[in-house]
């Protein structure tokens, strides 16, 4: 329980608007990813366990998510009306809003000090948030098991493995990786629309 309580009192410490920095950042997320593990809730919190080992690794191809995450993508593209809705479904399909839930469902139920938390809980804060963390896992793909091929895009001649997440002007998005693209020496690339409705 000294491990649960110091990594909690960590967490408190570093949860400040002033001090939302990427060192900061990635200190909340690691302290996150640890209590995450001593509550053995890894399979409650899903995506803010995917971000958390995103973070932390040069690229992810070994467990499920990413090969759900690439097939929802994938899945994007097979009934939209409009390249809004297209890249809507994308960005759900990354789950950047459910992270943000989730985080504050985990800040919520283990800081008891809930005065902290109530300080944090406005658009710009996790707006930075999400922008911070986009910037450490640029150019760290996610990728579909090894034992998997690419995963076809129904109705355009395309299949793709992975995504990564590129700088974009002054923004983020989102390239989809495919071996024909690569051969071609071309990109396709989506924005990244964070609290678009």
């Amino acid at each position: 329980m000294k491990l649960r309580e110091n990594i909690i009192e960590q967490i408190e410490q570093s949860l400040v608007w002033e001090k939302l920095s990427t060192h900061n950042l990635c200190y909340i997320m690691q302290s996150i990813r640890i209590l995450i593990e001593i509550d053995d809730c890894k399979s409650k919190y899903p995506i803010t366990t995917l971000y958390c080992n995103w973070l932390l690794h040069k690229e992810l191809d070994r467990t499920n998510l990413p090969s759900t995450i690439i097939q929802n993508i994938a899945n994007s593209f097979q009934n939209f009306n409009s390249k809004n809705e297209l890249i809507k479904k994308i960005n759900e399909a990354i789950s950047l809003k459910k992270l943000i839930i989730e985080i504050k469902e985990i800040l919520w139920e283990n800081i008891n000090n809930k005065v902290i938390v109530s300080k944090i809980d406005f658009d710009e804060y996790w707006i930075r948030y999400i922008q911070l963390t986009l910037s450490q896992i640029l150019f760290r793909p996610i990728k579909l098991k090894q034992d998997k091929n690419e995963i076809p895009v129904n109705g355009f001649d395309l299949s793709i493995y992975g995504l990564q997440i590129i700088p974009f002007k002054d923004n983020y998005n989102i390239e989809l990786l495919s071996k024909k693209l690569e051969l071609k020496k071309k990109q396709l690339t989506i924005d990244i629309a964070l609290f678009r409705n």
